[in-house]
């Protein structure tokens, strides 16, 4: 009884909350989140997102790699709050004392974080040139006089979508069509939604487009490839005409793998030919004798030999 009265002596009113020490925070945890919906919210394209909450509705918030994101914080209205806790995964990385003295009233707890961590108006919590580590559950834990209150966040960190690909085989078929193959990517396709917008706004949700398009009966075609994620989006659009133009000319000109054929094969039969005909001459040659060796003969060459190879 003597040592009751001794405490509610240094303590007046009864139950008064003690300052935390700035680099730690003793005590500080996140609950397990309640099982309720959650919220989702876009990053903002240049200021960052910015995202409230309360304990009942858990928010999942979207960022983007080497941008901003702003976890907003909403206090309790009309109650002495005596710190504020900011924690990543269930770790502090921010404690806040709001009536301590300025120099003393912030503490970045995670060193390796301090250049990027902000607090920004009612102490909500920005973070700048997100990594893909900073994604998690980050939790604010509020203490008052009375009560201690949680709000919950899960951020996801995307990265913007960016050098869309489209690769195609074409090719004519025996009847006469374009025959197409396109196949749609993207860098970093982690999370992406690949799909293609063809003609009247129709959509096919995958990456790959198979098209046989009839030059004589329809007219020209463009067709769209969509990449999404959850912070971005492209496109890249491709037309049947530009795509089928190469195996269109080929058909209306000679193929030059078949004239090249034809030129090899009239020469060959040239060589061939004229081979023959230069052994003919010379095999005959040989067989009247013109070639052979002997004395001088008085009658003349002519009588000697007959010309009986002109006839051949």
């Amino acid at each position: 009884m003597t040592e009751q009265r001794r405490a509610d002596a240094r303590h007046p009113g009864g139950h008064q909350h003690q300052p935390l020490p700035l680099t730690a925070c003793p005590g500080c945890f996140c609950p397990s989140r309640l099982s309720s919906p959650s919220a989702q919210v876009n990053a903002a394209a240049d200021s960052g997102n910015t995202a409230s909450q309360d304990s009942s509705n858990p928010l999942t918030v979207n960022g983007v790699l080497g941008e901003s994101v702003t976890l907003s914080l909403k206090l309790p209205v009309h109650q002495d709050i005596q710190s504020i806790t900011w924690l990543h995964n269930g770790k502090s990385i921010n404690f806040i004392l709001p009536k301590a003295a300025p120099d003393l009233r912030i503490s970045v707890t995670d060193p390796k974080r301090k250049d990027r961590l902000q607090l920004m108006e009612n102490y909500s919590l920005q973070l700048s040139n997100l990594a893909t580590a900073d994604a998690g559950l980050y939790c604010a834990q509020i203490t008052t006089q009375t009560s201690t209150e949680f709000s919950y966040y899960t951020l996801q960190v995307f990265r913007r979508l960016r050098n869309l690909q489209i690769a195609n085989h074409t090719w004519l078929s025996e009847i006469g069509t374009c025959e197409i193959h396109l196949t749609c990517s993207v860098e970093n396709s982690n999370d992406t939604f690949l799909r293609w917008q063809v003609v009247g706004n129709t959509s096919i949700n995958e990456a790959n487009l198979t098209i046989s398009w009839d030059p004589r009966n329809s007219s020209e075609q463009k067709f769209t490839c969509i990449a999404e994620n959850t912070v971005s989006n492209i496109s890249f659009s491709v037309s049947t005409q530009s795509l089928c133009e190469g195996v269109l000319n080929m058909k209306n000109h000679p193929d030059t793998k078949w004239i090249i054929i034809v030129v090899v094969v009239t020469l060959i039969c040239i060589v061939i030919t004229v081979g023959l005909l230069v052994w003919r001459k010379k095999d005959c040659l040989w067989r009247t004798g013109i070639f052979h060796f002997s004395t001088p003969q008085t009658q003349s060459p002519a009588n000697k030999y007959p010309n009986t190879c002109e006839k051949q």
